[in-house]
Formats: C-alpha cells, sequence, structure tokens
C-alpha cells in the first residue's frame, strides 16, 4: 500500500520534560508552547491555580490538553506508561484536580489562562500524588497536503508538546536527599565528566537545581548549573552524570568540583535550601 501512496506523512509527537525555572519552553521558527509555571503542587489550604499558555509565534496556534502518566526511571528519566502497564506504585492525582478548558485557540503572541481546581476525596491519605498535564499543539490542515509536485515522499510533521507534573500532598511529608558514589574524569577535550548517585528518603519528590562549583583560592568559581532534577517517589535514587566544559582560562586548572543541589525557592517546606552536596576530585 506504501507504493500506492503519493505523500506518506508522518506525525511525530514531541513531549518536553523540562522543568526550568521561569517559563518552560519549546520553539522552531514554526512552533512555541510556553507557560508561566513549572510544575503545579496542591498542598496545605491551596486548592486553585492559573496556568497561563503563551503564544510565542506567529501564527494562530490550537492546543489540546490532558492527563499523561509517566514513571522515572534510576537511569533514563521520565517514560510514558504503557497502556496495561502495572503502576500501582504510583498514587495519580488526576482524579482529584480538573482543568478548564480542555481545548484552546489562542492568536499569534497571544494567551490564554487555564484554571485548575482541586478537590479532596473522601479516602484522601496522607502521602503525594501525581500525574502530569500534556499541552499538545495541533497540526493545521495545511500541514497534511500532498507533495506538489505529485512524488512520493516521507514528510515530518512535528507536533510539539509539553509535559508538567502537578502533585497533590496531604499532611507533612518528610524527605531528605544524599549525593553517593561522586567520581569526576577529564576527556581527552580537557572537559570533566561528573557521576554520581542522587539518593531520596522519605514521603515526597524532591526537586532542585544543582551548581557545579570549584574552589579556587578565597573564590568559588560556578563551572555548570543544571535546573529542574527531580526524583519521584516510585524510586529511591537517580543514576547522574554531567558533562562540565572548561571554557575558560579560570575554570581549566579545576582538579576539584563539589555539586550542591537546592530545592526548588518556590518550595513552601524547602524554600530553596541545600538539600545534598558531594565532592570529586581526579
Amino acid at each position: 500500500m506504501l507504493g500506492k501512496c503519493r505523500s506518506v506523512t508522518l506525525l511525530l509527537s514531541v513531549f518536553l520534560l523540562s522543568f526550568v525555572a521561569g517559563l518552560v519552553s519549546w520553539s522552531s521558527d514554526a512552533y512555541a508552547i510556553k507557560v508561566s509555571l513549572k510544575r503545579i503542587v496542591f498542598e496545605n489550604s491551596k486548592r486553585s491555580e492559573i496556568l497561563t499558555i503563551i503564544n510565542n509565534t506567529e501564527q494562530e496556534q490550537t492546543y489540546r490538553l490532558g492527563w499523561r502518566k509517566y514513571r522515572m526511571d534510576e537511569k533514563k528519566g521520565l517514560r510514558a506508561i504503557a497502556e496495561g502497564e502495572p503502576s500501582n506504585d504510583i498514587l495519580w492525582a488526576d482524579k482529584m484536580v480538573r482543568f478548564a478548558p480542555r481545548r484552546v485557540t489562542i492568536p499569534a503572541g497571544g494567551s490564554e489562562q487555564v484554571r485548575l481546581l482541586f478537590r479532596s476525596p473522601a479516602d484522601f491519605r496522607e502521602v503525594e500524588y501525581r500525574s502530569h498535564l500534556s499541552i499538545v499543539s495541533e497540526i493545521r490542515s495545511e500541514e497534511l497536503d500532498k507533495d506538489q509536485q505529485g512524488q512520493q515522499s516521507v514528510r515530518l510533521a512535528v507536533q510539539p508538546a509539553i509535559s508538567l507534573p502537578v502533585f497533590v500532598r496531604n499532611g507533612n511529608l518528610a524527605v531528605t536527599a544524599s549525593i553517593e558514589d561522586a567520581s569526576l574524569t577529564k576527556g581527552e577535550d580537557n572537559n570533566l565528566t561528573f557521576s554520581f548517585v542522587l539518593t531520596r528518603e522519605g514521603a515526597r519528590s524532591i526537586y532542585g537545581d544543582m551548581d557545579f562549583v570549584c574552589s579556587a583560592g578565597d573564590k568559588d568559581i560556578v563551572l555548570h548549573r543544571v535546573r529542574g532534577i527531580s526524583v519521584y517517589t516510585e524510586i529511591n535514587k537517580r543514576y547522574m552524570s554531567f558533562d562540565i566544559p572548561l571554557d575558560t582560562p579560570e575554570k581549566q586548572g579545576c582538579n576539584n568540583v563539589t555539586v550542591r543541589y537546592r530545592a526548588d525557592p518556590e518550595d513552601p517546606q524547602q524554600k530553596g535550601a541545600t538539600l545534598a552536596q558531594g565532592s570529586a576530585q581526579f
């Protein structure tokens, strides 16, 4: 049947799980999705939240919203849970959080607000619940037209999307973190690779940013920063490895590095505190 087709269009959904500080975004010449929050947390007396979707393109865009379920892996980060795959070790938040609208059309350069409402269930447990809110840009019909020259072709129509975690927490859920088995290696390009295990103990997820610092005399040199590193409740540790460029003369003499893992400043419990740190040298 493929030989009889004059044009084949493949739809590629790109789900970006980046929860960086400020606006979470993905963009190209034709598309962009921006949202005003990197994650949503319902705890204490909080019952509602407003999420703003921003169309940063020069064309009108339509976005569909829905729930997705992801599992965190110790080595590979997040992956989508397949249909029928057991997931009893994760408590999902989507049954207790409603949002509207579910589909929005936003003019070029415009924005639209989505309201989320939390309602506690009768069997509300003192645990953390989590689901992911997915925002997908719809492919416009003109992008699916046949090849102008009538040639059999394969064309990728990119369907940008973004997914951000929605947490519901009940009770005073404690958590601690540590950095273990840290090692530092230097490559042929003279850049560094810092590897370690980030561990979590407690009843809730951890989330924060990492600073890789070299001590040089009486001052610290920040070599590299990584935003939005999490360990969710279904695992107790993640194996991490980061390349650290030594791209300035003051950095090139570093042979020892300390990584500092700092909580999100907006976290009502941890408020930007240092959760863990570890050092390595070569």
